[in-house]
């Protein structure tokens, strides 16, 4: 999705304690199977993962875009900002596409690894695991994340884990990791939530939308494109800010990359499972899932 934003971003720990034993950790009013889950966790009959894609800002990096001053400033007024700009004549949608990218190349110098991001993915590696990225940023973007803060030696992801190489500090250098592949961009359309670009990383990879997991942090544009895709669907709500349908009576407005709309997952946005942290879903896999080829 597009990234913006000329906010600073101080990463804050929330309410959810990311360390506590999986089974001590729920959302505060769901914990969503999808109906492709079996009942018994028995190794013959638990799902196979033979791919995971990954959206990226919000996701594999710390929010730092101010999606709602984006829209305001550009004057969008439906829930897809990139898609309504095309239908734009060629003068406003160049003003709009301008504004876009100011914000885009700013929010580069406060972009930062989401905490726990390179653990998920070094287990991952270790299953060989193929891990994709999906997003709605540009090329440019995809290729600073790699180059600055993935594919490198020396950085930290802000978090005291130890399982990619260092010690308990904040300096610690970390392993490198390689990159997403494919990664695809807003170059690529249909933009999420189109399933398109995520059916094509499946048949790159040759393997089944059926074996793979979407894991992203919006509920409209992540999870409806996994879902749509036929891929399992992780939703990262770090703020426990989502309620199922019919779970809740005290629906509240939520802003959604942008859009405000209700915080009842409706439909096509009902995940098949939710998490608070990134840390989370490696005990999700080992518990519910096979991992590798």
């Amino acid at each position: 999705r597009a990234a913006l934003g000329r906010l600073t971003v101080t990463v804050r720990s929330s309410r959810f304690d990311c360390r506590r034993p999986l089974s001590a950790r729920r959302h505060p009013t769901l914990r969503v199977l999808s109906s492709k889950m079996a009942s018994t966790n028995t190794s013959d009959t638990r799902p196979t993962i033979r791919g995971v894609i990954f959206d990226m800002d919000g996701t594999l990096t710390v929010p730092n875009h101010d999606f709602a001053l984006m829209y305001q400033r550009v004057g969008c007024v439906t829930g897809d900002i990139l898609s309504e700009i095309e239908t734009w004549d060629l003068e406003r949608r160049d003003a709009a596409n301008q504004i876009i990218h100011e914000m885009e190349t700013e929010a580069l110098s406060g972009m930062a690894v989401m905490p726990h991001a390179r653990e998920l993915c070094a287990f991952l590696d270790k299953h060989k695991v193929p891990r994709g990225l999906v997003t709605r940023n540009v090329d440019k973007s995809v290729a600073h994340f790699h180059k600055e803060h993935w594919c490198v030696t020396g950085v930290t992801d802000g978090n005291t884990d130890t399982s990619v190489g260092g010690t308990d500090s904040n300096t610690t250098p970390r392993n490198r990791l390689a990159p997403f592949s494919p990664a695809l961009s807003r170059e690529f359309k249909p933009y999420k939530p189109a399933p398109d670009a995520l059916l094509k990383i499946c048949a790159e990879w040759n393997v089944s939308p059926s074996q793979v997991i979407m894991v992203g942090d919006s509920a409209k544009d992540d999870v409806v494109a996994g879902n749509r895709a036929g891929c399992f669907t992780i939703l990262l709500d770090q703020h426990g800010k989502w309620r199922r349908d019919g779970t809740e009576n005290d629906v509240k407005k939520t802003d959604d990359n942008g859009v405000t709309a209700d915080n009842v997952l409706r439909g096509e946005m009902v995940p098949t499972e939710i998490v608070s942290c990134l840390s989370q879903i490696e005990p999700l896999l080992r518990e519910k899932y096979d991992v590798g080829i």
